[in-house]
């Protein structure tokens, strides 16, 4: 392959069969490719002991792969708790309900209940087969009719009248009972509630009532486990994440002194071939991974997609595709929830100059054998929108939050590491010509100095800091921006106005806009008028729509089905 072909991860996985997300990997992957030492073992405890947990990362640092196994672990071994795995990565499909009901926090609240059940019941079967714990017997409401009202809200539209009462019976007493009851007939003492994907960070009324669920369903016998962003702060005015719980580090440092044993270790049960990745490159790769394990393992499958030209360009070319790929994860905020548009620009100008000012500062450093990866801002910079702006670069792990550092009285720093693929991509470790990987190992190897580089917030953004504000979502007909928050028409083509959902903006999405369907499906498609993601969406029984094209069979309605979906549930998530 040409060493300047550029690598996605379909691409990869394509070529390998080799699958780096958690939530897709098998039983059998989880138990035999799952590290369980030093951080990973703090987790597992944190995750099985009593007591409320967050557990903060971002995406692919390992928090849906350690939740999967503890699930494991725990059907395993008697006298673990009764653990119960449950991800909530659909909530915004339900975000349409908030605009035309007025009860839609309670339909939520149903939504996440059911979930819960219908997991519970799944897990019982599978543990005590013979205990008669039917839904329909202990709360009046079938497994059916659990599955008709997640799917229904699930697809953003209202309940009928029979899902309207299988919502109103779901209960958080009634379903507390249960989850005890499930409890005992496993022969378990308590239980853990393994919530994933619960930072519903795109939907501040949701992410509210979520935790306000959450913070019911803790009781001395039952704890909730739930894996959220760091940054992620608003938990809303009822439950306090400091005293309801205790947050739990998913996201290891890339300067921990264990740093490189641990993606090690990772690598050694992930990826059988990492003996063919020379030791340096390998490294270099480690720390341009940025403590997500899922990054590393990407990063490695790209190098060797691509090992029989020169290693150097090669590993230059695969670390800036790796930067490049989080870049666009970032923006992509900014694609669902347009509101966040200024503040996801500007974000990005930040970090490009954080990263710029640290590249001048690791080139002058060169000679002095140490480094620098910190980037001090005054506390007095950052307002309430500032903050908000660099929460969005830390949830999205193009930066991550140290602990802020005091340089006198009224000078306290915020302090801040840019992504270290960034810095690799802009060459703040390579000084001179020659041993790019060895030369990038030993800048890294080096101590860091004592105090971050200090910006203020306008040398970094300018101009710009003085307007940060959320912005107002443009005209659905014409894409025209709005000229005030109190507009009720379009000033360009008169279109009333309305607050669409980041759920109602994906359905209206053209159906080609989805990566991975031929030009033969897209026509299939056509023919049956499924020109957009919601048409499809939207169908009680998509396949058999979709058979009814001309050279469907039943395998390629399921391909764009699944296809279909799994684009959906990466731009809601």
């Amino acid at each position: 392959m040409d060493e300047n072909t550029t690598i996605d991860q379909a691409t990869i996985e394509d070529a390998t069969g080799f699958e780096e997300r958690a939530d897709q990997l098998s039983v059998s992957e989880l138990r035999g490719e799952t590290v369980v030492e030093d951080i990973f073992d703090q987790i597992r405890r944190e995750l099985i002991t009593r007591g409320l947990v967050l557990l903060e990362g971002p995406r692919g640092c390992g928090k849906t792969h350690m939740m999967r196994y503890v699930e494991l672990v725990c059907e395993d071994e008697i006298n673990k708790p009764f653990a119960v795995y449950v991800s909530f990565n659909r909530y915004l499909r339900l975000e349409p309900l908030l605009g035309i009901r007025t009860d839609a926090l309670n339909l939520f609240q149903s939504w996440a209940l059911a979930l819960l059940v219908r997991a519970t019941h799944e897990k019982v079967r599978q543990l005590a087969p013979a205990a008669d714990l039917d839904p329909e017997r202990l709360l009046n409401v079938t497994s059916e009719q659990l599955d008709l009202l997640i799917a229904r809200l699930e697809r953003g539209q209202q309940p009928n009248q029979e899902e309207e009462l299988t919502a109103e019976s779901l209960r958080v007493e009634v379903v507390i009972s249960y989850l005890r009851l499930a409890a005992a007939a496993c022969g378990r003492r308590r239980t853990v509630l393994l919530l994933d994907d619960a930072a519903l960070t795109l939907s501040r009324d949701l992410l509210i009532e979520f935790f306000d669920l959450v913070r019911v369903l803790k009781t001395h016998d039952i704890s909730p486990k739930a894996s959220v962003y760091p940054g992620t702060t608003e938990y809303g005015p009822r439950f306090h994440a400091d005293h309801e719980g205790r947050r739990v580090a998913a996201w290891l440092p890339v300067d921990d002194p264990r740093y490189l044993n641990v993606m090690r270790n990772i690598a050694a049960v992930r990826f059988h071939d990492v003996g063919d990745v020379p030791a340096e490159v390998n490294t270099v790769l480690m720390y341009a991974a940025f403590g997500v394990p899922r990054a590393y393992l990407t990063l490695l499958r790209a190098w060797q997609l691509r090992k029989g030209g020169n290693p150097q360009a090669v590993l230059n070319e695969v670390v800036r595709e790796h930067r490049d790929a989080r870049l666009a994860e970032y923006r992509s905020l900014a694609a669902k929830l347009p509101t966040l548009a200024t503040l996801v620009r500007t974000g990005e100008k930040l970090f490009d100059e954080a990263v710029a000012s640290l590249v001048k500062q690791n080139r002058e450093l060169a000679d002095q054998n140490e480094k620098q990866l910190l980037l001090g801002v005054p506390s007095a910079d950052l307002s309430p929108m500032a903050q908000r702006m660099m929460n969005l670069l830390n949830e999205a792990g193009l930066v991550r939050q140290e602990s802020p550092v005091s340089h006198g009285e009224n000078r306290v720093y915020m302090r801040f590491m840019p992504h270290l693929g960034a810095l690799i991509a802009a060459r703040a470790f390579e000084s001179g010509k020659g041993g790019g990987s060895r030369r990038i190992v030993e800048a890294l190897s080096r101590p860091s100095t004592k105090h971050p580089v200090r910006r203020s917030l306008k040398n970094l953004i300018g101009d710009l800091v003085g307007d940060l504000h959320l912005d107002e979502p443009p005209c659905q007909n014409c894409t025209a921006q709005r000229l005030s928050p109190n507009q009720k028409f379009c000033h360009v083509c008169g279109h009333k106005l309305l607050d669409e959902s980041t759920f109602e903006r994906c359905m209206r999405l053209p159906i080609d806009e989805v990566p991975g369907l031929s030009d033969f499906k897209l026509a299939r498609l056509r023919e049956q008028e499924i020109t957009t993601i919601g048409a499809l969406v939207a169908l009680s029984d998509p396949g058999t729509a979709i058979r009814r094209a001309r050279g469907m069979g039943p395998q390629r309605a399921a391909q764009v089905i699944d296809t279909v979906h799994q684009y959906v549930d990466e731009f809601l998530s």
